[in-house]
């Protein structure tokens, strides 16, 4: 009853019953169920839940008020169960349909410890059910420690790890029957979720009492205005505020005495230590940080010292399933044994492209390169042999090859007349591509541009630059590395629903492999015919066969819906803890969840990179490997996800004191980071 954000909800009225009424009967339909029981608080303010249990003839079990595991445990004991299925009172909705799919799936599963549908959710939130036996919960009721483990019954369970390997055998259950729209709340936290609840059962409850989830989608393909009633609500906020409540997990001093004996030998032979600025030392806080790493699996990565972190950088996004994925390390192994570069073109080629044709709107045809350089570059110089002529506009990062570096401050080498042909405008800013057509007036190739990097496009921005590309005889080219096969398995143009005529993607393309490619309508892809885009390893083998296993996997599994969910999870996660700690007003975590940043705005004066520094300081020492962002992988689990908020839990406390210190240097213990493009 005492709910900090609905009070009482538990007992409000939907359709003529108690919401508690609801959940109760809809549970006593399911077929494998054996008994239904409650278990509320002692406090007296939960005495009117005990009340209407006696009156309904409910087994009713209180225990302590944030000692949930213990309510449960104390429940299952009375039942002497040997089972436990586990629903809140606050899912109205609950299906005893999907609940007998997930029972069936924990029984028919030899030695599973634990089934449930919400470690990757298919199904909306509201119908969450989690069963696990007695065994596991009596371990967990002796091993759970911490209050946010206490409170939410199962994360002890979900994420509990022993010498690198889960405790318990879990399984996801997924929905495979009905087609879920995105954000489809089912379950009570605010009063719109409860005025949702009152409209759906107003409008179904009379007919069926005890509708199930078929009726609920059916009715809102039929009214689908309703689903704006709360639309807007954090899946998981009180979970993520309990951590707020845990001791803060405590930093590791790094032995970092192999890296830093690497990084000596390297500074005599390798120009700035790396082959990849963003990857190099200048990226991170030397002396705390490591420079090198030795292996990766999953989304963990070890450094040359052996010390283990969860990598929220992963290769600057090309490790789209996770290190090591063995569908695509099994296709490499494969293909080893038949050769990786040959006399002619191979039949893998024709394989993956036709894959691309078949994900990519605007793909008709491709071609390949190695990295997204080869790419972009190829793009352009297709657009200019197309239009005839010479000069781009740009708009994000394209790559280290002249026509675009020749932009920024890197530009030592580049031939002055080049850094003339390119002219950049402004994301969300249409006026500022409307003025280089009008300066340049004939005389623009190709307007290319990331589709989105943090900020959502505004205003139709997207199809005002094709409408303007197109207008004035451009081709339009949007850069796909970071969204290709994120967003959406046909990138940022199927997600926004805008077509270029040409896209360059790579990255995640072949989950760490060295691939590239150009995709985009015939007409221009023709042109590759007579321009020289040429390659010694374009068709080498080993990251077509990488790439097509990738791109398999993609197909056959919800890829997409995992990087979404594990990176709303971050997302919504640190801003909670940001805002719980007061710190709102200098960090959040901006972007589509798949890929997003965090957005640093300190007061004047105080060096963002600065801060930015003793944030990763602070989080690599507590076994994250973190660059500003988050690139989140198929691979990642729940418990990965709960690592890294609990760093950041640790790390904004420390942030928030150098920041008030008015001497944030003294908190940096190493040489600070040093930005790629450096100011004029």
């Amino acid at each position: 009853m005492g709910s900090s954000r609905l009070p009482g909800k538990v007992l409000a009225d939907i359709g003529g019953h108690p919401m508690l009424w609801h959940v109760v009967h809809r549970a006593r339909r399911c077929r494998n169920i054996d008994q239904v029981m409650v278990a509320t608080t002692t406090n007296r303010q939960d005495d009117p839940i005990d009340s209407f249990c006696k009156a309904e003839g409910i087994l009713c079990v209180r225990g302590p008020e944030h000692d949930v595991l213990e309510r449960y445990f104390q429940a299952a004991a009375i039942a002497q169960a040997d089972v436990v299925v586990r629903i809140t009172s606050d899912c109205p909705f609950i299906d005893p349909e999907v609940v007998d799919r997930v029972v069936e799936a924990f029984v028919a599963t030899p030695g599973c410890d634990y089934a449930s549908n919400t470690l990757h959710y298919t199904y909306p939130d509201g119908l969450d059910v989690e069963v696990f036996s007695a065994a596991a919960l009596t371990l967990a009721r002796e091993q759970a420690k911490s209050p946010l483990e206490r409170e939410h019954v199962t994360p002890y369970i979900r994420t509990a790890i022993k010498a690198g390997r889960p405790i318990f055998s879990i399984i996801n259950v997924e929905n495979k029957k009905e087609a879920v729209p995105a954000r489809l709340r089912l379950t009570v936290d605010e009063q719109v979720d409860l005025d949702f609840a009152r409209l759906i059962y107003a409008r179904l409850g009379k007919q069926h009492p005890f509708f199930g989830l078929r009726e609920v989608l059916h009715l809102l393909q039929q009214e689908p205005d309703l689903m704006e009633v709360n639309q807007n609500i954090m899946k998981n906020e009180g979970l993520y505020k309990s951590l707020l409540a845990e001791k803060p997990i405590e930093a590791r001093k790094l032995s970092l005495h192999n890296s830093l004996a690497l990084k000596a030998k390297a500074e005599k032979l390798i120009p700035s230590c790396s082959q990849t600025f963003s990857k190099g030392p200048s990226q991170f806080v030397q002396g705390v940080a490591p420079v090198y790493l030795e292996r990766g699996e999953k989304a963990h990565v070890w450094d040359v010292d052996g010390n283990e972190y969860v990598d929220t950088v992963l290769a600057l996004a090309p490790i789209i399933l996770g290190y090591c994925d063995p569908c695509v390390d099994g296709a490499v192994q494969e293909q080893l044994k038949k050769g990786i570069s040959f006399s002619l073109p191979h039949r893998l080629e024709i394989e993956v492209a036709e894959k691309l044709v078949a994900m990519i709107p605007c793909a008709e045809m491709v071609r390949f390169g190695k990295n997204g350089s080869d790419a972009t570059s190829g793009a352009i110089r297709a657009a200019r042999a197309f239009t005839g002529r010479e000069m781009v506009a740009c708009c994000g990062y394209h790559g280290w090859q002249d026509w675009y570096i020749g932009t920024t401050t890197r530009n030592g080498g580049v031939p002055k007349g080049t850094c003339e042909l390119t002219k950049t405008f402004s994301y969300n800013a249409i006026s500022s591509l409307e003025d280089i057509f009008s300066r340049y007036s004939g005389q623009i190739a190709a307007v290319i541009m990331e589709p989105i990097s943090v900020d959502l496009p505004r205003d139709n921005f997207l199809e005002k630059v094709r409408d303007l590309a197109h207008a004035n005889g451009a081709v339009l080219i949007f850069d796909e590395m970071i969204t290709g096969f994120r967003l959406t398995k046909g990138g940022a143009q199927e997600y926004f629903g805008v077509t270029p005529d040409m896209a360059c993607f790579g990255k995640a393309m072949a989950n760490g492999f060295p691939l590239a490619a150009i995709a985009g309508q015939r007409d221009l892809m023709k042109v590759f015919d007579e321009i020289f885009y040429s390659f010694t390893f374009g068709g080498e083998t080993i990251s077509l066969a990488a790439a097509s296993a990738t791109m398999q996997t993609l197909m056959d599994k919800d890829v997409i819906g995992v990087l979404w969910e594990q990176g709303e999870r971050l997302q919504e996660g640190f801003n909670v803890l940001a805002a719980g700690l007061g710190l709102s007003q200098y960090f959040t975590c901006k972007g589509l969840s798949p890929r997003t940043i965090i957005d640093i705005n300190v007061p004047d004066g105080i060096d963002p990179l600065l801060i930015k520094g003793i944030l990763q300081q602070e989080m690599v020492r507590r076994g994250v490997l973190w660059a500003g962002y988050h690139n989140v992988c198929f691979s990642m689990t729940e418990a990965d996800v709960m690592h890294v908020l609990r760093a950041y839990r640790a790390t904004l406390p420390v942030v928030a004191a150098a920041l008030e210190s008015g001497a944030p240097e003294k908190f940096l213990e190493g040489k600070g980071l040093q930005p790629v493009f450096r100011k004029i």
